[in-house]
């Protein structure tokens, strides 16, 4: 049974613009922007509406995740994208609980394309590994010393990496941001034994209602437990501020929007998301 300490009621608005530098040939759009109903959260409702493009498909992934396909409809000089909706979220202090996927568990222990271990990241392990296999620090008092320790050797610095940046370079480059963080996280967690998933998602900041990007965490499965989140970047576990919108085994999996453009010229991206309490 999941304890619940207190529950926040959020509004919602998500927009994403692409403009065109010249009108393309075609556009196909994945949207990963749907929040998760599950036992920690509560989706009171949820509309997407698109401009320049329509909606062609609906469906889950299989994680789970509602996803959506849209396609350009040729004449536009852009597309705009607007999600908005209410969510309830529960503060369970990053316990999700049980799994709630179709996939084996044991899938969440492989390496990625971005989270393969490299040298950096196994000499970042060996010490961790030790503690572990001594018993001298529960699971949940160890994942919480790994995360201290990417924070600290990964400074928080915006444009420095990007969304091909691997777990290895991160580390390496010392600089980075959310999605950095989680990538050498999970590459580590799943080096020391633990099963463990990328989160994305909404993290309602009280002195900045609007924001530019979405955020990103990990989850770990516990025995006894299940899924535990763990907000690197933030050095905390998620509570009733976090708005979970997708999981997956990297970033590549919960991309929010992803999609292929036929035509030339440059395109431009704003995004604009704000959260509010109700």
């Amino acid at each position: 049974m999941t304890l619940i300490f207190d529950r926040m009621l959020y509004s919602i608005k998500h927009q994403t613009t692409y403009e065109f530098e010249e009108i393309p040939q075609s556009v196909i759009q994945k949207l990963h922007l749907s929040p998760i109903s599950n036992a920690t959260q509560k989706v009171i409702d949820w509309n997407i509406k698109i401009e320049g493009a329509n909606l062609e498909f609906k469906s889950k992934d299989y994680h789970g995740n509602t996803i959506h396909l849209c396609k350009y409809d040729l004449i536009s000089d852009g597309i705009t994208i607007s999600c908005s909706g209410i969510v309830q979220v529960e503060n369970t202090f990053g316990v999700v609980g049980t799994d709630d996927g179709n996939l084996p568990i044991i899938l969440f222990s492989r390496p990625t394309a971005l989270t393969a271990p490299g040298k950096r990241i196994k000499i970042l392990c060996s010490k961790m590994g030790k503690l572990k296999r001594k018993g001298s620090s529960d699971d949940i008092t160890l994942l919480h010393e790994l995360s201290f320790i990417i924070r600290k050797k990964i400074q928080y610095v915006k444009g420095k990496t990007n969304i091909r940046t691997t777990a290895e370079q991160a580390l390496e480059l010392g600089e980075g941001v959310c999605q950095d963080h989680v990538h050498v996280f999970l590459s580590a967690t799943r080096l020391l034994g633990f099963y463990s998933r990328y989160v994305s998602g909404y993290l309602m900041i009280s002195d900045n209602i609007i924001q530019e990007a979405s955020h990103a965490w990990a989850e770990v499965y516990l025995d006894g437990l299940g899924w535990v989140g763990f907000d690197i970047s933030n050095g905390i576990s998620p509570d009733d501020k976090y708005i979970k919108l997708a999981t997956g085994f990297d970033y590549n999996d919960v991309i929010p929007l992803s999609g292929v453009r036929q035509g030339s010229g440059s395109e431009r991206l704003l995004t604009n998301i704000v959260i509010t309490e109700q």
